[in-house]
C-alpha cells in the first residue's frame, strides 16, 4: 500500500459539472456517470466522464419531460443497459419514486413499481443475483429495513432479515464480497464506526468485530465513501464529529482489521462526495465542506 498516490485530475474538456454533493455515481462502458446532487441548487443533470479521454460531457435527453425531479441523496445502480434511480430528496421532500435511464438511447422513463419502500434518502443499494437490495436510509426517521427489487416485473418485496444493524443512513454504501453484503459506519442516533455483514443465504446480519489486538479504528462518521478492491474496503472522508475528514482507511474483509494510510496531496476534507473504482484506481468527485461545494476530481491508486 506504500505505492498508493493521490493525484488531482485535470479534465481535458472545458465542460465540468457544477460543484455538488449528494449526487449519484455509476460506471458504464469506460465512463463515470453522475446524476443530480445539491450545490447552490438541486440538480437533475446527468454528466458523463470518459476515463479514456478524461473529458466531461453533459447528456441532455431528447425529451426533458421524462427527467427525474432535481434531487440529492438518491441511489443509482446499473443493470443491463440501464441506470436505475430510486428515492432521494427534492424540493417536495423525501421520495420513493423510481426512474431508469437508457444509456443506449439517451432517454429517461418512469418505472411503475408495486409495493415500493417508504420515501427516503441516503439509503444503500446493491445488485445481487439479478435483484437490487435496498437497506436503511432516512425518511420520517432513520430506517434499518431491507427491500428487494425484481427487475423482471418491477416489484418490490420486504426482506425478512434477522438481527439487522441499528437504524442508519449509510452513505458509504453497501458492498458485496463472497456472497455477503457489508456496510461500514453511518449516521443513526449518533454516528457509527462499526461494520455489519448480511448473508444472502440465511438472511442474517452479523456485526463484524475487529480483532482484540486492533489499534487503529476510524472515527465514527457518515457521508463518507467506500470502494471495494479485492478484499479491501477503502474508506475516504465523511462527516466526523463537527467537522469533515480527509483521512483514508482500509478495512480488510478477510482479517477484519483497519489500517490508516497517510499520503501526500490529499484532497481537502469533505462529505457527500462520490467514489468509484475503475481500472485499479479510486476516483473521487465533488462533495461539501463548511465553506462550499467541490467539483474537483482525484484518483487514488493503484489499489
Amino acid at each position: 500500500m506504500s505505492s498508493l498516490v493521490w493525484t488531482r485530475l485535470q479534465p481535458a474538456s472545458s465542460t465540468v459539472p457544477n460543484s455538488r454533493s449528494g449526487h449519484s455515481c455509476v460506471i458504464y462502458n469506460d465512463a463515470m456517470h453522475i446524476f443530480g446532487g445539491l450545490g447552490e441548487y438541486r440538480s437533475n443533470e446527468l454528466f458523463k466522464f470518459d476515463f479514456v479521454s478524461l473529458t466531461w460531457t453533459e447528456l441532455k435527453p431528447t425529451n426533458e419531460l421524462t427527467v427525474p425531479s432535481k434531487r440529492c441523496k438518491h441511489s443509482a445502480v446499473v443493470y443491463q443497459n440501464f441506470m436505475y434511480i430510486f428515492g432521494g430528496w427534492d424540493s417536495s421532500g423525501k421520495l420513493n419514486d423510481m426512474y431508469r435511464y437508457n444509456f443506449q438511447t439517451n432517454e429517461w422513463e418512469t418505472v411503475q413499481c408495486s409495493n415500493p419502500p417508504t420515501a427516503r434518502s441516503a439509503h444503500s443499494v446493491v445488485i445481487y443475483n439479478n435483484f437490487m437490495y435496498l437497506f436503511g436510509g432516512i425518511g420520517h426517521n432513520k430506517y434499518n429495513d431491507m427491500y428487494k427489487f425484481n427487475f423482471k416485473n418491477n416489484q418490490w418485496s420486504v426482506v425478512s432479515q434477522k438481527n439487522p444493524p441499528p437504524k442508519r443512513s449509510s452513505y458509504g454504501g453497501a458492498h458485496i464480497f463472497e456472497d455477503k453484503m457489508y456496510i461500514v459506519c453511518g449516521l443513526g442516533c449518533g454516528k457509527f464506526n462499526d461494520c455489519h455483514c448480511f448473508d444472502f443465504k440465511t438472511l442474517e446480519w452479523t456485526e463484524i468485530k475487529p480483532p482484540s489486538k486492533q489499534r487503529v479504528l476510524p472515527d465514527k462518521r457518515g457521508r463518507h465513501t467506500c470502494v471495494l478492491s479485492g478484499s479491501n474496503l477503502y474508506m475516504f472522508g465523511g462527516y466526523v464529529g463537527i467537522q469533515r475528514s480527509n483521512k483514508l482507511f482500509v478495512f480488510s474483509l478477510e482479517t477484519y482489521e483497519w489500517s490508516q494510510i497517510d499520503l501526500k496531496n490529499v484532497p481537502a476534507p469533505r462529505e457527500g462526495h462520490s467514489a468509484v473504482l475503475y481500472n485499479g484506481n479510486m476516483f473521487v468527485f465533488g462533495g461539501w465542506y463548511d465553506d462550499g461545494w467541490f467539483n474537483d476530481m482525484y484518483t487514488l491508486g493503484p489499489i
